[in-house]
């Protein structure tokens, strides 16, 4: 399958690894950050130095204005295929100091931001025939977490909008799946040992993208270990 692929929250970490096992599998990529040109320059230059086309865009999901923006760009390098969503607020916020300030940010890029792309993607989608859209969830949602209680809400918010859009889709040949991360840095673990597990979810990634994946949809697929 040829065609675009755009990673939100691209620049930098599992968002880098998206980007690459993508243009590995040979997907033109559009890098998204909010504010880091630098990073996401230096993740679309790695993505072209593996032969296809790729080019960064700053844009704020949270903003469906900076969104319509995003998928201009998207539509300047060609026919978009894949929407993965990976841009999220994870702040640790102790639950009594939570406020409703802190749930309505994480909320509005983790949750209200994909809804964005999503709806941005969709007619694109269409279009392409058999497109794809694959969501970053991870173990807050699936397990909780203390620490994360605004982020564990957002985050499960996806599984439900995953769930729905697969059905909703189904008609159009778009398949609408999300991969939960396990832990991406144990302590004292090594950034060899970090970029092999981001790999691991970037691989998994990619094959959701691909042909073969044709029959696989509202899926939730943890990969990696929890610790």
């Amino acid at each position: 399958m040829s065609g675009v692929a755009v990673v939100t929250g691209g620049a930098r970490n599992l968002g880098r690894s998206l980007v690459l096992a993508l243009a590995r599998s040979g997907f033109d990529v559009v890098v998204n950050a909010k504010t880091d040109a630098e990073g996401a320059e230096k993740a679309a230059a790695e993505a072209r130095s593996l032969g296809v086309s790729a080019t960064a865009a700053l844009a704020d999901v949270a903003d469906p204005a900076e969104v319509a923006r995003l998928f201009d760009a998207v539509d300047r390098l060609g026919q978009l295929r894949v929407l993965v969503n990976n841009a999220a607020l994870r702040t640790r916020v102790p639950l009594s100091e939570l406020t409703i300030e802190d749930w309505q940010a994480v909320r509005s890029v983790t949750l209200d931001g994909a809804v964005h792309c999503a709806l941005a993607a969709l007619p694109r989608l269409r279009a392409a025939g058999n497109g794809r859209v694959i969501t970053m969830i991870g173990g807050n949602a699936l397990r909780g977490d203390p620490g994360r209680v605004h982020v564990s809400a957002a985050k499960h918010g996806l599984i439900g909008m995953t769930k729905a859009l697969a059905a909703a889709c189904a008609d159009d040949g778009i398949t609408v799946n999300a991969v939960s991360p396990g832990k991406m840095r144990p302590d004292n673990a090594s950034e060899q040992e970090a970029e092999r597990r981001r790999g691991m979810v970037a691989e998994t990634v990619a094959f959701l993208a691909s042909p073969a994946a044709f029959g696989v949809t509202g899926q939730i697929i943890e990969v990696g270990p929890a610790t």
